[in-house]
């Protein structure tokens, strides 16, 4: 078992230095700062190569750790398409972008039959139990955190993190019933090679590689849920709330001040933090780090309390715990907001 690891770890570092070594060389996959959220992230060349790192891994894991499902890969392969043509340019239209996710969910969850399991909360059971209802349900959920994954991206480390933490979550806490835990452990040395790249900001993930990572962690967790009756489905949300919430708030923000729903800006959390801390940090990417390191801190932090509660066995520890976290979130929104005025 343990060749296989390192194998792997060999395969993805070797992998990795070529791909960077090519995209530096033929000036591929730089990431163009042509828009003012990437503006204002950083100054540095960054190439947008996690994503062909992450389908390297899956490509690899499939054909020699242990198979796949076909349908997967295909969808696998099809999803980071969307986020590739997006990083070249060739798909800049939002709108384009959100149809052709739509259609790519909707397909693969008739293929497979994914859907979203019971909550034992009956006035949600009854809608959850409606077929039509629940794919639509099911869509609905991916879709917000395929997105809302990509939103968090725009700070090194903290979507790789982010997803970090919760495989490592899983294989601490729940490895005697996560389903496939193979591919869990694989993904965590993935994402470790890809974190260390990040780190200094020469990878990143972008749209293709924030695509393909949350495709993945959406689906892996709803099977998870649906594999187990020792976890409520309402912790998978307390895995999953923050990038989900970022887009939700963004959204509502956006209808409040009548602003276009599918443009950039630089008004998320995330980003108000690092301007905050922009002040007293000049190391670009130091603060990057910082505000990387407070969220996913903070993160991992609830997670591991929660666990030491027993709160994935209580569905009413759960949702205190969620709307907690929503608040805090919203007092820190306002809170720096306001602090960046003077």
């Amino acid at each position: 078992m343990l060749s296989i690891y390192v194998n792997l770890i060999i395969f993805l570092i070797v992998s990795s230095f070529f791909v960077l070594f090519l995209s530096q060389k033929k000036k591929f996959f730089l990431d163009i700062k042509d828009k003012q959220h990437k503006k204002f992230v950083t100054k540095t060349k960054n190439y947008s190569i996690g994503g062909i790192i992450l389908l390297i891994f899956f490509i690899y894991f499939h054909f020699f750790i242990e198979k796949l499902q076909n349908t997967h890969i295909l969808f696998f392969g099809l999803i980071f398409l969307v986020g590739f043509f997006s990083d070249l340019k060739l798909l800049d239209d939002p709108k384009k972008r959100f149809l052709i996710q739509v259609i790519l969910l909707f397909t693969f969850i008739y293929l497979v039959d994914l859907k979203i399991p019971l909550t034992e909360i009956t006035f949600i059971d009854h809608y959850l139990k409606n077929i039509y209802f629940n794919k639509f349900f099911t869509i609905f959920c991916l879709m917000i955190f395929i997105n809302g994954s990509n939103f968090i991206d725009g700070l090194n480390t903290l979507l790789i993190g982010h997803n970090f933490l919760i495989c490592l979550f899983l294989v601490l806490f729940f490895e005697p019933i996560l389903p496939n835990i193979l591919i869990i452990k694989c993904l965590l040395l993935a994402l470790l090679v890809i974190l260390i790249f990040n780190f200094f900001g020469t990878i990143i993930l972008g749209d293709s590689g924030s695509y393909l990572l949350s495709f993945f962690m959406g689906i892996y967790l709803i099977n998870f849920s649906n594999s187990t009756n020792s976890i409520s489905p309402f912790f998978i949300i307390l895995l999953l709330w923050y990038p989900c919430f970022e887009l939700l708030f963004s959204m509502i923000r956006r209808l409040f001040f009548k602003q276009k729903m599918y443009e950039p800006d630089t008004n998320h959390l995330h980003q108000i933090l690092f301007k905050f801390f922009t002040k007293k940090i000049k190391n670009q990417n130091n603060n990057h780090l910082t505000v990387s390191m407070l969220i996913n801190g903070y993160f991992f932090l609830i997670l591991f309390v929660s666990i030491n509660i027993d709160t994935y066995l209580k569905v009413s520890h759960i949702l205190l715990t969620i709307l907690m976290n929503l608040a805090i979130y919203i007092l820190c929104y306002f809170l720096f907001k306001k602090a960046l005025r003077y």
